[in-house]
């Protein structure tokens, strides 16, 4: 079973994962970046050693933030996948996955989570209105 981590700045986190618990997920790790935070880098290393043989996914919020910059940090001292720019679609298919993802199965996800992403007004018809 793939072990979910999530990680984010403010609540998104905690966030995510009451909404993947409510579809049926128990395989979710959180951890919170906040104001009040500290030793988020030391919380993450030891997230991390704790998962070492499982196979873990750990999405972050930001590719340019900080959070996601302490684990690909980590990438050379721990093994596991790292994904930035979650979206509640990708970690549902990971989460609800009974085999070990990897890495070719997790960027064809994320593809697929990409293309859900649309600006849903272009959808629109023209509402029964004539052409004529």
């Amino acid at each position: 079973m793939n072990q979910i981590i999530i990680a984010a700045h403010g609540r998104l986190a905690a966030g995510m994962k009451e909404t993947l618990e409510f579809f049926g997920a128990r395989n979710i790790i959180i951890l919170e970046q906040t104001a009040q935070e500290t030793g988020f880098e030391d919380k993450a290393e030891q997230i991390l050693r704790e998962c070492a043989g499982q196979n873990c996914i750990v999405f972050t919020d930001l590719y340019g933030g900080s959070v996601n910059q302490i684990f690909f940090k980590n990438l050379r001292d721990h093994a596991f996948h790292l994904i930035t720019g979650m979206n509640l679609a990708m970690i549902l298919e990971c989460a609800f996955t009974e085999t070990d993802l990897d890495a070719s199965q997790l960027k064809e996800i994320i593809a697929n989570a990409c293309r859900q992403t649309c600006y849903m007004n272009d959808l629109l018809t023209s509402g029964g209105e004539d052409d004529d």
